[in-house]
């Protein structure tokens, strides 16, 4: 009996449509204008909004650069391809969404970053023309090793002090930050190779993945931009913090205690983080205007997301890493002409894993078993038979960046039930209270609720394992990188 994987065959050729992934990095999901935000002008993401399905309530699979691409390349779960930190690497032998498509016939290229790290850079893709900017690759967090369970324990903050930075949030130079001359490339790279598939109609499908940095920080926007919201920026949600404790006392305290800023200069970042979201929707304009001035708009599907979200002042906290809202959703479109009702929304929660099969529903084949994803493809939504999805719920984690007490939430329907290993957890009705100032998990009304997401939560993660296993990694990494690149560690 043949042990061999059995790839089905693809339809032919011009069965199959292009693919055109649009990937952003910390784009707060509330903060465009097709998300109902009022202040952030985001013209072109609102036109492709209109063109296509809109997911309400969308999440990263971890609310953090890298740990979320690698599994939103492997449609699994973090914990699944030990995808810790900035610089964890899953498995090199990992199946990937652009391995299977390049199995099937697709030209997959990637413009850009997404956060690759260890010596394997391809991961299935065909073309790397433009490479990731020196924000990203061999980084060098979480040396450290956890050995208390306190989460009031101060901990270096890995980043540079973020009030420092908020403090200097405003216009850039002219010279522009180095991440974002680096993502002109991108745009130039992607506009480039688009133009040259529309030389070729007859040619095979592609699926082409073009992952900016904006609007990740710093908080220091692009001039002209930056003068157009000055005197708009609005204060965020509790942005002292009030009310809040345990774990996101704890992320407050990582990020060098920016709650306690004055609010000119919460403002003026906000400003700032405003310009860079409008800023990529001027990238976006420049890709959608020439997918139909090169007429390949007609036969290519076009996904938006980001990687995770920016919690911009909320709650008293910037950055991501928070299992709040505004730090795990992600804004995320889909647009096929011809093929979906534009302009449609959908309330399911569903993450960035259930990419995976739709692309693979896209392209017409099937992941052969024993391979597997964690996510379910999107097409039932898309097309308007949501009683055929398959997925049920939303699941993210984050175990990494310096302290190794693994966290995580499950959304079912309207709840939201967070553990936070060796601290607390918590139950929220995302209906009533969207903002989470509300924890359920005391109340008896809703006992049944808290047991039944906690069983689904632990169903298959293991929080104690997994804090065993990212303590292992680090040390691992502390000896082998560490040591070359820092110097003697006083061992």
């Amino acid at each position: 009996m043949s042990d061999a994987l059995t790839f089905p065959l693809p339809p032919p050729h011009g069965e199959r449509p292009n693919i055109l992934m649009l990937f952003s990095d910390q784009h707060n999901a509330f903060m465009s204008g097709f998300m109902g935000s009022e202040i952030v002008e985001t013209p072109n993401l609102d036109r492709l909004a209109g063109q296509g399905v809109v997911f309400d309530n969308a999440y990263c699979n971890s609310p953090l650069c890298s740990p979320s691409r690698q599994s939103f390349m492997a449609g699994l779960h973090c914990h699944a391809i030990d995808m810790w930190n900035n610089t964890a690497a899953m498995p090199p032998d990992t199946v990937t969404w652009a391995h299977m498509l390049s199995a099937a016939g697709y030209e997959t290229s990637l413009f850009g970053k997404m956060h690759f790290n260890g010596y394997q850079k391809m991961y299935g893709f065909d073309r790397r023309p433009v490479l990731e900017g020196n924000n990203a690759g061999e980084q060098f967090y979480s040396w450290g090793l956890r050995t208390s369970h306190d989460w009031t324990e101060p901990l270096p903050y890995v980043y540079g002090d973020m009030k420092e930075q908020l403090r200097k949030a405003g216009p850039d130079t002219p010279e522009r930050q180095p991440i974002f001359r680096h993502d002109q490339k991108i745009l130039e790279g992607t506009l480039a190779d688009l133009a040259e598939k529309a030389k070729d109609p007859d040619g095979p499908p592609w699926a082409m993945c073009a992952s900016f940095v904006l609007p990740h920080p710093p908080y220091r926007a692009r001039p002209d931009i930056f003068e157009r919201y000055r005197g708009r920026g609005d204060l965020p949600f509790n942005p002292s913090g009030e009310g809040r404790d345990g774990c996101d006392r704890f992320v407050q305290q990582y990020h060098g205690g920016p709650s306690e800023l004055p609010d000119d200069v919460i403002r003026t970042a906000r400003e700032a983080y405003f310009a860079l979201i409008t800023e990529f929707d001027e990238h976006v304009g420049q890709l959608l205007d020439c997918l139909d001035e090169t007429g390949l708009a007609e036969n290519t599907v076009v996904f938006y997301f980001s990687d995770h979200g920016e919690m911009a002042g909320e709650h008293g906290n910037w950055g991501k890493v928070s299992l709040l809202e505004s730090s795990v959703r992600v804004p995320l479109i889909v647009s096929w002409p011809g093929r979906l009702e534009a302009g449609r929304r959908v309330d399911t929660p569903v993450s960035l894993v259930d990419l995976y099969p739709t692309f693979l529903d896209i392209a017409g084949i099937k992941l052969p078993p024993p391979l597997y994803t964690h996510g379910h493809s999107l097409m039932p939504l898309l097309t308007g038979e949501p009683e055929k999805f398959a997925g049920g719920h939303v699941f993210c984690e984050f175990e990494g960046e310096g302290w190794n007490h693994p966290r995580a939430f499950i959304r079912s329907g309207k709840y939201k039930y967070v553990c936070n290993h060796t601290a607390d957890e918590r139950l929220y009705d995302l209906d009533a209270d969207p903002k989470e100032m509300d924890d359920l998990s005391g109340d008896p009304t809703h006992a049944g609720v808290l047991a039944e997401l906690r069983g689904k939560l632990l169903d298959g993660w293991d929080p104690d394992d997994i804090e065993r296993r990212v303590l292992l990694a680090q040390a691992r990494r502390k000896i082998a990188r560490c040591r070359n690149v820092c110097g003697d560690l006083g061992w």
